[in-house]
Protein backbone atom coordinates (compact mmCIF):
# COMPACT_ATOMS: atom_id res chain seq x y z
CA UNK A 1 0.00 0.00 0.00
CA UNK A 2 1.10 3.56 -1.05
CA UNK A 3 0.74 5.34 2.19
CA UNK A 4 0.85 8.80 0.45
CA UNK A 5 -2.00 7.99 -1.62
CA UNK A 6 -5.18 9.70 0.04
CA UNK A 7 -8.93 9.05 -1.25
CA UNK A 8 -11.32 11.10 -2.90
CA UNK A 9 -13.13 11.97 0.47
CA UNK A 10 -9.62 12.59 2.61
CA UNK A 11 -9.26 14.77 -0.05
CA UNK A 12 -12.44 16.90 0.30
CA UNK A 13 -11.44 17.13 4.00
CA UNK A 14 -7.40 18.01 3.93
CA UNK A 15 -8.50 20.86 2.04
CA UNK A 16 -10.65 21.69 3.90
CA UNK A 17 -8.46 22.03 6.64
CA UNK A 18 -5.36 23.92 4.47
CA UNK A 19 -8.22 26.59 4.09
CA UNK A 20 -8.98 27.18 7.54
CA UNK A 21 -5.05 27.36 8.18
CA UNK A 22 -4.90 29.92 5.47
CA UNK A 23 -7.20 31.70 6.39
CA UNK A 24 -6.04 32.41 10.00
CA UNK A 25 -2.57 32.99 9.00
CA UNK A 26 -3.98 35.79 6.67
CA UNK A 27 -5.91 37.30 9.68
CA UNK A 28 -3.23 36.68 12.43
CA UNK A 29 -0.37 38.11 10.47
CA UNK A 30 -2.49 40.81 8.31
CA UNK A 31 1.83 42.44 8.21
CA UNK A 32 2.61 39.03 5.62
CA UNK A 33 5.16 38.19 7.78
CA UNK A 34 3.56 35.44 8.70
CA UNK A 35 5.06 32.32 11.27
CA UNK A 36 3.77 28.74 11.58
CA UNK A 37 0.20 28.03 12.07
CA UNK A 38 1.50 25.37 15.04
CA UNK A 39 4.62 25.87 17.33
CA UNK A 40 5.16 29.50 16.00
CA UNK A 41 6.92 30.15 19.32
CA UNK A 42 10.29 28.76 18.76
CA UNK A 43 12.85 28.70 22.08
CA UNK A 44 15.76 28.01 20.47
CA UNK A 45 17.56 26.90 16.71
CA UNK A 46 20.20 24.44 18.39
CA UNK A 47 23.25 22.47 16.57
CA UNK A 48 23.78 18.98 17.74
CA UNK A 49 25.02 15.70 16.40
CA UNK A 50 22.61 12.08 16.10
CA UNK A 51 25.21 9.31 16.83
CA UNK A 52 23.66 5.78 15.80
CA UNK A 53 24.31 3.02 18.03
CA UNK A 54 26.63 0.39 17.18
CA UNK A 55 24.89 -2.52 18.54
CA UNK A 56 21.64 -2.70 16.98
CA UNK A 57 20.18 -5.97 16.46
CA UNK A 58 20.05 -7.03 12.83
CA UNK A 59 16.14 -6.16 12.40
CA UNK A 60 16.68 -2.68 13.72
CA UNK A 61 19.43 -1.85 10.91
CA UNK A 62 16.93 -0.50 8.38
CA UNK A 63 17.70 3.33 6.94
CA UNK A 64 19.26 5.62 9.17
CA UNK A 65 20.25 2.99 11.78
CA UNK A 66 21.60 0.66 8.98
CA UNK A 67 25.24 1.40 9.81
CA UNK A 68 26.61 2.90 13.11
CA UNK A 69 27.01 6.54 11.89
CA UNK A 70 27.36 10.45 13.36
CA UNK A 71 24.99 13.03 11.71
CA UNK A 72 24.82 16.53 12.13
CA UNK A 73 21.53 17.86 13.12
CA UNK A 74 19.16 21.04 13.42
CA UNK A 75 17.10 21.07 16.40
CA UNK A 76 13.75 23.25 16.83
CA UNK A 77 12.39 23.80 20.58
CA UNK A 78 8.89 25.12 20.43
CA UNK A 79 5.68 25.61 22.15
CA UNK A 80 2.64 24.28 20.15
CA UNK A 81 -0.41 26.89 20.29
CA UNK A 82 -1.24 28.50 17.17
CA UNK A 83 -0.49 31.58 19.07
CA UNK A 84 2.34 33.07 20.27
CA UNK A 85 2.30 33.54 24.02
CA UNK A 86 3.74 33.04 27.40
CA UNK A 87 5.60 29.66 28.58
CA UNK A 88 4.16 29.72 32.11
CA UNK A 89 0.89 27.79 31.02
CA UNK A 90 -0.30 24.15 30.12
CA UNK A 91 0.58 23.79 26.29
CA UNK A 92 2.29 20.85 24.27
CA UNK A 93 6.15 21.41 23.65
CA UNK A 94 7.85 20.49 20.53
CA UNK A 95 11.12 19.29 19.14
CA UNK A 96 11.58 19.37 15.32
CA UNK A 97 14.92 17.54 14.52
CA UNK A 98 16.78 18.00 10.76
CA UNK A 99 19.46 15.19 10.89
CA UNK A 100 21.68 16.42 7.70
CA UNK A 101 23.09 14.53 4.98
CA UNK A 102 21.46 11.26 5.33
CA UNK A 103 22.26 8.40 2.56
CA UNK A 104 19.43 8.41 0.07
CA UNK A 105 17.12 7.00 -1.58
CA UNK A 106 15.05 9.94 0.62
CA UNK A 107 11.25 11.34 0.01
CA UNK A 108 10.83 14.73 -0.09
CA UNK A 109 13.24 17.95 -0.88
CA UNK A 110 14.14 19.85 2.40
CA UNK A 111 14.90 23.46 1.37
CA UNK A 112 18.21 23.23 3.09
CA UNK A 113 19.83 21.80 -0.20
CA UNK A 114 21.22 18.51 1.38
CA UNK A 115 19.12 14.96 1.66
CA UNK A 116 17.73 15.18 5.30
CA UNK A 117 15.55 12.76 7.68
CA UNK A 118 13.39 14.71 9.81
CA UNK A 119 11.90 13.82 13.34
CA UNK A 120 8.85 15.98 14.19
CA UNK A 121 7.95 15.09 18.01
CA UNK A 122 5.77 16.75 20.82
CA UNK A 123 5.66 16.15 24.75
CA UNK A 124 1.69 14.04 23.78
CA UNK A 125 2.42 10.19 23.38
CA UNK A 126 -0.86 10.72 21.21
CA UNK A 127 -2.40 12.97 18.45
CA UNK A 128 -5.66 12.88 20.10
CA UNK A 129 -7.33 14.09 16.80
CA UNK A 130 -7.11 10.01 15.38
CA UNK A 131 -8.82 10.81 12.12
CA UNK A 132 -8.97 13.19 8.86
CA UNK A 133 -12.63 14.21 9.42
CA UNK A 134 -11.93 14.97 13.52
CA UNK A 135 -8.65 16.51 12.62
CA UNK A 136 -10.36 18.35 10.67
CA UNK A 137 -13.29 19.54 13.27
CA UNK A 138 -10.40 19.91 15.84
CA UNK A 139 -8.62 22.22 13.74
CA UNK A 140 -11.52 24.51 12.89
CA UNK A 141 -12.10 24.18 17.09
CA UNK A 142 -8.92 25.49 17.67
CA UNK A 143 -8.83 28.38 15.09
CA UNK A 144 -12.42 29.93 14.08
CA UNK A 145 -13.10 31.05 17.58
CA UNK A 146 -15.33 30.26 20.25
CA UNK A 147 -18.39 29.94 18.53
CA UNK A 148 -16.37 26.63 16.64
CA UNK A 149 -14.49 25.74 20.20
CA UNK A 150 -18.28 25.38 21.80
CA UNK A 151 -19.97 23.18 19.33
CA UNK A 152 -17.01 21.40 19.21
CA UNK A 153 -17.25 20.64 23.00
CA UNK A 154 -20.77 20.03 23.15
CA UNK A 155 -20.42 17.11 20.60
CA UNK A 156 -20.12 14.08 22.88
CA UNK A 157 -18.36 12.39 19.46
CA UNK A 158 -15.36 14.35 20.32
CA UNK A 159 -15.56 14.17 24.27
CA UNK A 160 -12.44 11.87 24.48
CA UNK A 161 -9.83 13.78 21.80
CA UNK A 162 -10.78 17.01 23.88
CA UNK A 163 -9.69 14.83 27.36
CA UNK A 164 -6.68 13.65 25.72
CA UNK A 165 -5.80 17.08 24.68
CA UNK A 166 -6.18 18.54 28.37
CA UNK A 167 -4.39 15.45 29.48
CA UNK A 168 -1.20 15.78 27.62
CA UNK A 169 -1.45 19.44 28.13
CA UNK A 170 1.11 20.09 30.94
CA UNK A 171 3.45 22.98 32.34
CA UNK A 172 6.45 22.18 31.79
CA UNK A 173 10.27 23.88 33.96
CA UNK A 174 12.82 22.54 31.78
CA UNK A 175 12.90 21.51 27.75
CA UNK A 176 15.43 19.26 28.17
CA UNK A 177 13.99 17.64 30.55
CA UNK A 178 11.21 16.29 28.68
CA UNK A 179 10.21 12.62 27.25
CA UNK A 180 9.10 13.40 23.54
CA UNK A 181 7.25 11.65 21.33
CA UNK A 182 6.39 10.78 17.45
CA UNK A 183 3.04 10.75 17.62
CA UNK A 184 2.31 9.32 14.51
CA UNK A 185 3.49 5.72 13.17
CA UNK A 186 6.55 5.37 10.75
CA UNK A 187 7.93 2.18 8.94
CA UNK A 188 11.27 0.91 9.85
CA UNK A 189 11.85 -1.01 6.54
CA UNK A 190 9.77 -3.44 4.89
CA UNK A 191 7.09 -4.65 7.54
CA UNK A 192 8.01 -3.03 10.78
CA UNK A 193 5.93 -0.27 12.42
CA UNK A 194 7.63 1.94 14.54
CA UNK A 195 7.26 5.14 17.05
CA UNK A 196 10.02 7.16 18.13
CA UNK A 197 10.40 8.49 21.25
CA UNK A 198 13.14 11.02 22.73
CA UNK A 199 14.04 10.47 26.32
CA UNK A 200 16.35 13.08 28.28
CA UNK A 201 19.72 11.93 29.40
CA UNK A 202 19.00 14.89 32.38
CA UNK A 203 15.38 14.01 33.36
CA UNK A 204 15.54 15.93 36.97
CA UNK A 205 16.37 19.32 34.90
CA UNK A 206 14.54 21.91 36.09
CA UNK A 207 13.91 25.94 36.44
CA UNK A 208 16.82 27.13 37.86
CA UNK A 209 16.64 30.77 37.03
CA UNK A 210 17.24 33.16 40.28
CA UNK A 211 14.14 35.07 39.25
CA UNK A 212 10.38 34.94 38.78
CA UNK A 213 9.67 32.75 36.02
CA UNK A 214 9.02 34.91 32.48
CA UNK A 215 7.03 35.05 29.62
CA UNK A 216 9.54 33.76 27.96
CA UNK A 217 11.93 31.42 30.28
CA UNK A 218 11.79 28.50 28.54
CA UNK A 219 14.45 30.19 26.29
CA UNK A 220 16.07 31.48 29.54
CA UNK A 221 16.26 28.14 30.98
CA UNK A 222 17.66 26.32 27.90
CA UNK A 223 20.47 29.37 27.31
CA UNK A 224 21.57 28.75 30.91
CA UNK A 225 21.75 24.80 30.84
CA UNK A 226 23.85 25.04 27.70
CA UNK A 227 26.43 27.67 28.67
CA UNK A 228 26.80 25.15 32.09
CA UNK A 229 27.40 21.75 30.31
CA UNK A 230 26.75 19.53 27.07
CA UNK A 231 22.81 18.31 27.41
CA UNK A 232 21.59 15.38 24.99
CA UNK A 233 18.42 12.68 24.67
CA UNK A 234 18.23 9.05 23.69
CA UNK A 235 16.17 8.26 20.25
CA UNK A 236 14.09 5.06 21.22
CA UNK A 237 12.06 2.85 18.57
CA UNK A 238 8.61 1.41 19.87
CA UNK A 239 8.32 -1.57 17.83
CA UNK A 240 4.42 -2.23 16.65
CA UNK A 241 4.14 -5.80 17.91
CA UNK A 242 -0.07 -6.05 17.75
CA UNK A 243 -1.94 -4.43 15.87
CA UNK A 244 -4.84 -3.95 17.70
CA UNK A 245 -2.56 -2.76 20.83
CA UNK A 246 -0.80 -0.88 18.32
CA UNK A 247 -2.45 0.46 16.05
CA UNK A 248 -1.49 2.57 12.98
CA UNK A 249 -4.47 4.60 12.15
CA UNK A 250 -5.68 5.32 15.58
CA UNK A 251 -3.17 7.75 16.52
CA UNK A 252 -5.15 8.69 20.19
CA UNK A 253 -3.95 4.64 21.44
CA UNK A 254 -0.36 5.00 23.64
CA UNK A 255 2.12 2.65 22.55
CA UNK A 256 3.21 0.55 25.11
CA UNK A 257 6.12 -1.62 23.95
CA UNK A 258 9.52 -1.44 25.41
CA UNK A 259 11.32 1.90 23.77
CA UNK A 260 14.77 0.65 22.80
CA UNK A 261 17.64 2.69 21.97
CA UNK A 262 19.18 3.24 18.63
CA UNK A 263 20.94 6.49 18.77
CA UNK A 264 22.06 8.98 20.94
CA UNK A 265 21.13 12.84 20.44
CA UNK A 266 23.83 14.81 21.69
CA UNK A 267 23.99 18.62 22.24
CA UNK A 268 27.28 20.41 22.88
CA UNK A 269 27.56 23.90 25.17
CA UNK A 270 26.50 26.43 22.69
CA UNK A 271 24.94 30.07 22.37
CA UNK A 272 22.14 30.12 20.17
CA UNK A 273 20.07 32.93 21.27
CA UNK A 274 21.64 35.55 18.48
CA UNK A 275 19.47 37.19 15.38
CA UNK A 276 21.07 35.31 13.21
CA UNK A 277 20.43 31.94 14.68
CA UNK A 278 17.01 32.67 15.30
CA UNK A 279 16.33 33.96 11.76
CA UNK A 280 17.79 30.56 10.42
CA UNK A 281 16.15 28.70 13.13
CA UNK A 282 12.23 30.51 11.89
CA UNK A 283 13.39 30.09 7.70
CA UNK A 284 13.73 25.94 8.80
CA UNK A 285 10.45 23.74 7.88
CA UNK A 286 9.96 20.44 8.97
CA UNK A 287 7.82 17.87 7.58
CA UNK A 288 7.83 14.30 8.47
CA UNK A 289 7.38 13.43 5.04
CA UNK A 290 11.44 14.71 4.30
CA UNK A 291 12.74 11.47 5.30
CA UNK A 292 14.68 8.35 4.04
CA UNK A 293 12.44 6.06 2.33
CA UNK A 294 12.75 3.32 4.75
CA UNK A 295 11.39 5.45 7.22
CA UNK A 296 7.67 6.08 5.42
CA UNK A 297 5.72 7.97 7.62
CA UNK A 298 1.99 5.48 7.78
CA UNK A 299 -1.69 6.28 8.49
CA UNK A 300 -3.93 8.71 8.02
CA UNK A 301 -3.19 11.36 9.82
CA UNK A 302 0.44 10.86 8.52
CA UNK A 303 -1.37 11.38 4.90
CA UNK A 304 -3.24 14.31 6.04
CA UNK A 305 0.35 16.18 7.36
CA UNK A 306 2.10 15.51 4.17
CA UNK A 307 -0.62 18.11 1.89
CA UNK A 308 -0.95 20.56 5.06
CA UNK A 309 2.65 20.68 5.75
CA UNK A 310 3.87 20.83 1.80
CA UNK A 311 1.23 23.87 1.03
CA UNK A 312 1.30 25.82 4.49
CA UNK A 313 5.74 26.23 4.04
CA UNK A 314 5.25 26.88 0.96
CA UNK A 315 2.40 29.30 1.36
CA UNK A 316 4.35 30.69 4.76
CA UNK A 317 7.42 31.43 2.75
CA UNK A 318 5.68 33.33 -0.36
CA UNK A 319 3.81 35.71 1.34
CA UNK A 320 5.54 39.16 1.49
CA UNK A 321 6.85 41.21 4.49
CA UNK A 322 4.99 44.82 4.58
Amino acid sequence: MNESIINAEEEVQIKEIIQTMKDFLLRTYSDGNIKRNFHPKMHGCLKGTLVVRADLPEFLRQGLFEVPATYDVWLRFSNAPPKVGSDKGSSGRGLAIKVLDVPGPVLGTDPIGVNCQNFLMTTSPILSAWNIPLYNKAIKAILLGWKQQLAFALNPKHWRSLYLTLKYSKKHDNLLAQTYFSGGAFSLGPGQYVKFQLKPHNPTLGYSLDAKKSDHFLREQLAVDLARAKQGFTLCVQLQENETSEPVENTSVVWKTAAIPVAELNIPMQEFDFAERNDFGESLSFSPWVCMSAHLPVGAINRARKAVYDELSAFRKKMPSV
